[in-house]
Protein backbone atom coordinates (compact mmCIF):
# COMPACT_ATOMS: atom_id res chain seq x y z
CA UNK A 1 0.00 0.00 0.00
CA UNK A 2 2.73 2.46 1.02
CA UNK A 3 4.44 1.49 -2.08
CA UNK A 4 1.55 3.25 -4.06
CA UNK A 5 0.87 5.70 -2.05
CA UNK A 6 4.51 7.06 -2.13
CA UNK A 7 5.15 8.37 -5.99
CA UNK A 8 1.39 10.21 -5.31
CA UNK A 9 2.81 12.05 -1.87
CA UNK A 10 6.12 12.69 -3.59
CA UNK A 11 4.63 14.43 -7.04
CA UNK A 12 1.74 16.00 -4.21
CA UNK A 13 5.17 17.97 -2.71
CA UNK A 14 6.61 18.35 -5.98
CA UNK A 15 3.37 20.26 -7.12
CA UNK A 16 3.32 22.05 -4.41
CA UNK A 17 7.30 23.07 -4.28
CA UNK A 18 7.78 23.69 -7.68
CA UNK A 19 5.68 27.26 -8.01
CA UNK A 20 7.90 28.12 -4.89
CA UNK A 21 11.21 27.25 -6.72
CA UNK A 22 10.04 29.03 -9.90
CA UNK A 23 8.88 32.11 -7.82
CA UNK A 24 12.28 31.95 -6.10
CA UNK A 25 14.38 31.80 -9.17
CA UNK A 26 13.21 34.08 -11.59
CA UNK A 27 11.71 36.80 -8.57
CA UNK A 28 13.20 36.35 -5.44
CA UNK A 29 17.00 36.19 -6.75
CA UNK A 30 18.35 39.22 -8.76
CA UNK A 31 19.84 39.06 -12.01
CA UNK A 32 23.64 38.31 -12.06
CA UNK A 33 25.65 41.02 -13.57
CA UNK A 34 27.90 39.00 -15.42
CA UNK A 35 25.97 36.35 -17.04
CA UNK A 36 22.66 37.91 -17.03
CA UNK A 37 19.23 36.29 -16.80
CA UNK A 38 21.36 32.93 -18.05
CA UNK A 39 22.83 32.36 -14.89
CA UNK A 40 19.26 31.26 -13.94
CA UNK A 41 20.10 27.95 -15.37
CA UNK A 42 22.29 27.15 -12.33
CA UNK A 43 19.06 26.47 -10.25
CA UNK A 44 18.58 23.63 -12.63
CA UNK A 45 21.63 22.06 -13.71
CA UNK A 46 23.33 21.60 -10.04
CA UNK A 47 19.82 19.86 -8.84
CA UNK A 48 19.94 17.77 -12.23
CA UNK A 49 23.27 17.16 -11.56
CA UNK A 50 22.91 15.90 -7.79
CA UNK A 51 20.23 13.60 -9.10
CA UNK A 52 21.90 12.55 -12.05
CA UNK A 53 24.68 11.13 -9.36
CA UNK A 54 22.57 9.65 -7.01
CA UNK A 55 20.51 7.72 -8.91
CA UNK A 56 23.76 6.80 -11.02
CA UNK A 57 24.86 5.06 -7.33
CA UNK A 58 21.58 3.67 -6.64
CA UNK A 59 21.68 1.98 -9.64
CA UNK A 60 25.14 0.43 -9.17
CA UNK A 61 24.15 -0.69 -5.97
CA UNK A 62 20.77 -2.23 -6.93
CA UNK A 63 22.37 -4.37 -9.68
CA UNK A 64 25.43 -5.29 -7.59
CA UNK A 65 22.93 -6.72 -5.28
CA UNK A 66 20.46 -8.43 -8.27
CA UNK A 67 23.41 -9.68 -9.63
CA UNK A 68 24.81 -11.48 -5.66
CA UNK A 69 20.92 -12.30 -4.77
CA UNK A 70 19.14 -12.69 -7.73
CA UNK A 71 16.91 -9.99 -6.75
CA UNK A 72 13.64 -8.88 -8.21
CA UNK A 73 13.15 -5.79 -6.35
CA UNK A 74 16.98 -4.83 -6.34
CA UNK A 75 16.68 -5.27 -10.47
CA UNK A 76 13.45 -3.38 -11.04
CA UNK A 77 15.41 -0.47 -8.53
CA UNK A 78 18.68 -0.67 -10.66
CA UNK A 79 16.63 -0.59 -14.27
CA UNK A 80 14.36 2.66 -13.34
CA UNK A 81 17.62 4.03 -11.65
CA UNK A 82 19.21 3.50 -14.54
CA UNK A 83 16.68 5.33 -16.44
CA UNK A 84 16.48 8.12 -14.62
CA UNK A 85 20.40 8.69 -14.71
CA UNK A 86 19.75 8.90 -18.51
CA UNK A 87 16.79 11.67 -18.09
CA UNK A 88 18.35 13.89 -15.40
CA UNK A 89 21.98 13.26 -17.15
CA UNK A 90 20.62 14.69 -20.80
CA UNK A 91 18.90 17.85 -18.68
CA UNK A 92 22.59 18.23 -17.54
CA UNK A 93 24.03 18.25 -20.74
CA UNK A 94 21.72 20.51 -22.55
CA UNK A 95 21.74 22.87 -19.52
CA UNK A 96 25.38 22.81 -18.94
CA UNK A 97 26.93 23.81 -22.61
CA UNK A 98 24.73 26.71 -22.65
CA UNK A 99 25.85 27.95 -19.28
CA UNK A 100 29.44 27.21 -19.98
CA UNK A 101 28.94 29.12 -23.77
CA UNK A 102 27.84 32.31 -21.60
CA UNK A 103 30.68 31.84 -19.26
CA UNK A 104 33.58 30.44 -21.21
CA UNK A 105 32.23 31.41 -24.43
CA UNK A 106 32.40 27.84 -25.58
CA UNK A 107 29.50 25.60 -24.99
CA UNK A 108 32.10 22.13 -24.75
CA UNK A 109 35.40 22.91 -23.17
CA UNK A 110 36.47 19.08 -23.02
CA UNK A 111 37.50 19.72 -19.03
CA UNK A 112 37.50 16.70 -17.01
CA UNK A 113 34.10 17.28 -15.37
CA UNK A 114 32.57 16.95 -18.71
CA UNK A 115 34.18 14.13 -19.91
CA UNK A 116 33.29 12.04 -16.94
CA UNK A 117 29.72 13.47 -17.09
CA UNK A 118 29.43 12.60 -20.61
CA UNK A 119 30.82 9.13 -19.92
CA UNK A 120 28.49 8.63 -17.11
CA UNK A 121 25.42 9.20 -19.52
CA UNK A 122 26.91 7.06 -21.85
CA UNK A 123 27.70 4.14 -19.67
CA UNK A 124 23.88 3.84 -18.48
CA UNK A 125 22.63 4.30 -22.12
CA UNK A 126 24.86 1.23 -22.72
CA UNK A 127 23.49 -0.37 -19.61
CA UNK A 128 19.35 0.23 -20.30
CA UNK A 129 19.71 -0.77 -23.77
CA UNK A 130 21.97 -4.21 -22.44
CA UNK A 131 19.13 -4.59 -19.98
CA UNK A 132 16.34 -3.95 -22.67
CA UNK A 133 17.75 -5.57 -25.81
CA UNK A 134 20.75 -7.57 -24.40
CA UNK A 135 20.64 -11.71 -25.42
CA UNK A 136 20.10 -14.17 -22.02
CA UNK A 137 23.00 -14.28 -19.81
CA UNK A 138 23.50 -10.47 -20.74
CA UNK A 139 22.46 -9.56 -17.10
CA UNK A 140 25.65 -9.35 -15.93
CA UNK A 141 27.12 -7.19 -18.48
CA UNK A 142 24.38 -4.80 -17.74
CA UNK A 143 25.66 -5.26 -13.81
CA UNK A 144 28.75 -4.12 -14.63
CA UNK A 145 27.90 -1.30 -16.60
CA UNK A 146 25.84 0.28 -13.81
CA UNK A 147 28.85 -0.67 -11.25
CA UNK A 148 31.48 1.34 -13.61
CA UNK A 149 29.26 3.91 -14.11
CA UNK A 150 28.88 4.01 -10.41
CA UNK A 151 32.23 4.21 -9.79
CA UNK A 152 32.37 7.11 -12.02
CA UNK A 153 30.42 9.14 -9.90
CA UNK A 154 33.05 10.05 -7.12
CA UNK A 155 35.07 11.00 -10.34
CA UNK A 156 33.38 13.27 -11.89
CA UNK A 157 32.91 15.30 -8.04
CA UNK A 158 36.15 15.26 -7.29
CA UNK A 159 37.03 16.03 -11.35
CA UNK A 160 37.76 19.76 -10.44
CA UNK A 161 40.15 19.11 -8.04
CA UNK A 162 42.09 16.30 -9.34
CA UNK A 163 42.42 18.28 -12.50
CA UNK A 164 42.37 21.76 -13.15
CA UNK A 165 39.39 22.91 -15.19
CA UNK A 166 37.44 25.47 -16.24
CA UNK A 167 33.90 24.36 -14.59
CA UNK A 168 33.36 26.09 -11.01
CA UNK A 169 35.02 24.20 -8.21
CA UNK A 170 32.73 22.27 -5.75
CA UNK A 171 32.96 24.61 -3.25
CA UNK A 172 30.95 27.53 -5.21
CA UNK A 173 27.51 26.21 -4.05
CA UNK A 174 29.10 26.01 -0.84
CA UNK A 175 29.96 29.49 -0.97
CA UNK A 176 26.37 30.77 -2.07
CA UNK A 177 24.40 34.10 -0.61
CA UNK A 178 21.40 33.05 1.47
CA UNK A 179 19.13 34.66 -1.25
CA UNK A 180 20.33 31.69 -3.89
CA UNK A 181 20.19 29.27 -1.23
CA UNK A 182 16.70 29.85 -0.57
CA UNK A 183 16.18 29.59 -4.63
CA UNK A 184 18.46 26.61 -4.71
CA UNK A 185 16.61 24.36 -2.42
CA UNK A 186 13.14 24.30 -3.24
CA UNK A 187 14.27 23.83 -7.18
CA UNK A 188 16.32 20.64 -6.05
CA UNK A 189 13.30 19.41 -3.49
CA UNK A 190 10.74 19.83 -6.11
CA UNK A 191 13.10 18.01 -9.10
CA UNK A 192 14.34 15.17 -6.37
CA UNK A 193 11.12 14.83 -5.36
CA UNK A 194 9.47 14.35 -9.00
CA UNK A 195 12.53 12.22 -10.15
CA UNK A 196 12.27 10.00 -7.03
CA UNK A 197 8.58 9.42 -7.99
CA UNK A 198 9.17 8.03 -11.63
CA UNK A 199 11.75 6.05 -10.41
CA UNK A 200 9.54 4.42 -8.14
CA UNK A 201 6.67 4.29 -10.61
CA UNK A 202 8.90 2.72 -13.40
CA UNK A 203 10.16 -0.06 -10.71
CA UNK A 204 6.66 -1.12 -9.71
CA UNK A 205 6.19 -1.05 -13.48
CA UNK A 206 9.06 -3.36 -13.97
CA UNK A 207 7.94 -5.95 -11.07
CA UNK A 208 4.55 -6.45 -12.51
CA UNK A 209 6.03 -6.70 -15.89
CA UNK A 210 8.40 -9.64 -14.33
CA UNK A 211 5.25 -10.66 -12.83
CA UNK A 212 2.84 -11.19 -15.73
CA UNK A 213 6.02 -12.56 -17.53
CA UNK A 214 6.06 -15.19 -15.09
CA UNK A 215 2.33 -15.96 -15.47
CA UNK A 216 2.59 -16.11 -19.07
CA UNK A 217 4.91 -18.95 -18.71
CA UNK A 218 3.09 -20.84 -16.11
CA UNK A 219 0.03 -20.69 -18.97
CA UNK A 220 2.20 -22.15 -21.26
CA UNK A 221 3.18 -24.61 -19.18
CA UNK A 222 -0.10 -25.61 -17.75
CA UNK A 223 -1.35 -25.51 -21.28
CA UNK A 224 1.50 -27.84 -23.20
CA UNK A 225 0.92 -30.20 -19.70
CA UNK A 226 -3.00 -30.19 -20.66
CA UNK A 227 -2.64 -30.89 -24.41
CA UNK A 228 -0.36 -33.72 -23.08
CA UNK A 229 -2.57 -35.15 -21.05
CA UNK A 230 -5.34 -35.00 -23.71
CA UNK A 231 -2.96 -37.04 -25.78
CA UNK A 232 -2.48 -39.40 -23.88
CA UNK A 233 -5.84 -40.15 -23.31
CA UNK A 234 -6.99 -40.49 -26.62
Amino acid sequence: MMARLLPVLLLLVAALIFPLAVEGIFLGVGIERQLGTVQKIFYFHVPLAWIMMLFGVVCGIAAAVQLRRQSRTAEAIAIAAGEMVILAGLGVLITGPIWGHASWGKAWTWDARQISTGLLWLVFVAYVLVRRYGAAGSERLAAALAIFGAVDVPIIYYAVKIWKTTHPSNDVVGSLPPEMWAALWPALGALLATATALVAIRARQELLEMDLDDAWVRAEDLGAAAAGAKGEAT
